[in-house]
């Protein structure tokens, strides 16, 4: 069903740049202010200047962040700061990164996909997207005609026969092997075998994906060659990076949840509530790296369960009863996205509780994020937050029993760590 391809990638010409490590970045909408005056800061020819640049006062149709990135894309390539490969090619690539303590690695390959409508069922997503990010990368994409950084999704193979084939890869040196600023390592392997490319394409004929993460990016994809696609045949296809479910390496993390700015909030009154649909036990303020242990033992006895931060010298470990009520108030969905522990926090809490409905949250008015869980608490004594939710990761079979019922999560569901790096290897739509 999927169609996967090489491709002939843009990359790094490291005779000219020297270290890539200088001139990678995070993806786009994990950049704050702060992150990108660093990248900017960093080397003059760092991704910051192609994916987020700046924005200033004057800005206007002829002169703007998008046709900077566009005259900067078209520059490097003339300069060959940027090399477009001389053959197609897949590119293997694979992080080594560290989770409480634990050593992972995950291995995925970037290929081109061609683009499919939701409505195909080729291609699944599992998270809503917001328009205003989408305009943003479209924009980019009308100015740039390029992908800059990849589309992250799943596939489902049991018999792990293209792994066979990575490991293959990788008995050889890495075309490309930087440590980031984070201590992680990246590794990538360039493959311009004929008879590998042919596997791949083959292997997935039949194959579902799921995106994982870039919603947004797949999203604008579709609407720039619904746009272009007279123009630029090329833009039916975006860049992706493949893993399989079965990796090893394929973490999720948990975002919890940080409430503020409610009119009025009487506690005593939302701990009685609470107490309708979830057992309440007032447990010792845990240490915030206690916090994702205590979650984990509910979790493994298969308990919906949150832990409450209120500001006060403890906290509430919430478990649900049943999801019962949680399939009561949203009979249109799955029995796969009624199970969600997010799903129940938001309806039974937020909707239902606190007055937090899907509006609200879209508009971003009294929710915010954090992985963080120190930082969580943090928002608590500054007084910057009234109550945080502690919540346990989405699991991988979770995800993709939720798209497959063709239902979308609430946003922040997910947290594939670590994200890709941006900048090892680009897709231009033009070619």
């Amino acid at each position: 069903m999927a169609k996967v391809i090489p491709f002939r990638g843009v990359r790094y010409n490291l005779a000219k740049i020297g270290d890539l490590a200088a001139v990678v970045t995070p993806p786009y909408d994990v950049i704050d202010s702060e992150a990108q005056k660093k990248y900017y800061e960093k080397h003059p020819f760092n991704m910051i200047r192609l994916e987020l640049g700046y924005q200033f006062p004057t800005d206007n149709e002829l002169d703007n962040r998008y046709l900077r990135a566009a005259r900067d894309y078209q520059a490097w390539l003339a300069e060959g700061i940027l090399v477009q490969e001389a053959r197609e090619a897949v590119y293997l690539y694979e992080q080594e990164f560290s989770v409480s303590g634990q050593i992972h690695r995950r291995t995925g390959f970037f290929a081109r996909v061609q683009l499919e409508n939701y409505e195909s069922g080729k291609i699944r997503p599992h998270e809503e997207t917001l328009a205003k990010p989408k305009a943003d990368r479209l924009a980019l994409m009308h100015a740039c005609r390029a992908n800059f950084s990849p589309v992250f999704a799943l596939y489902e193979e049991s018999e792990l026969k293209l792994e066979e084939d990575f490991n293959q890869i990788k008995r050889r040196p890495p075309e490309i092997e930087l440590t980031d600023e984070v201590g992680e390592k990246h590794r990538v392997w360039v493959s311009t075998d004929p008879e590998f490319h042919k596997k791949i394409t083959t292997s997935f004929t039949g194959r579902v994906l799921y995106i994982a993460d870039g919603h947004h990016r797949y999203e604008t994809a579709l609407a720039f060659y619904e746009a272009t696609k007279e123009k630029y045949p090329g833009a039916a296809y975006i860049l992706m990076y493949l893993v399989n479910t079965r990796d090893p390496g394929l973490v999720i993390l948990p975002t919890h949840r940080i409430v503020h700015s409610l009119p009025e909030l009487d506690l005593p009154l939302l701990k009685g509530r609470l107490e309708q649909d979830f057992l309440v036990e007032k447990i010792p303020l845990p240490e915030p790296e206690a916090v994702p242990k205590i979650l984990r033992v509910q979790q493994q006895q298969g308990k919906t369960a949150f832990i409450m931060g209120t500001g006060e010298p403890a906290a509430y470990l919430l478990v649900l009863k049943n999801h019962q009520k949680v399939r009561a108030l949203a009979p249109h969905m799955s029995a796969a996205w009624c199970s969600l522990d997010v799903a129940a926090l938001h309806l039974l809490i937020f909707q239902e509780l606190l007055g937090i409905g899907p509006e609200k949250i879209s508009r971003q008015e009294n929710l915010a994020y954090t992985r963080d869980e120190e930082e969580a608490f943090n928002t608590l004594l500054k007084g910057e937050s009234q109550l945080v939710f502690f919540l346990n990761p989405t699991r991988i079979e979770q995800v993709t029993a939720v798209a497959a019922a063709g239902d979308k999560m609430p946003q922040k569901s997910t947290y594939f760590y670590p994200k890709l790096l941006t900048g090892l290897v680009l897709n231009d739509l033009r070619s």
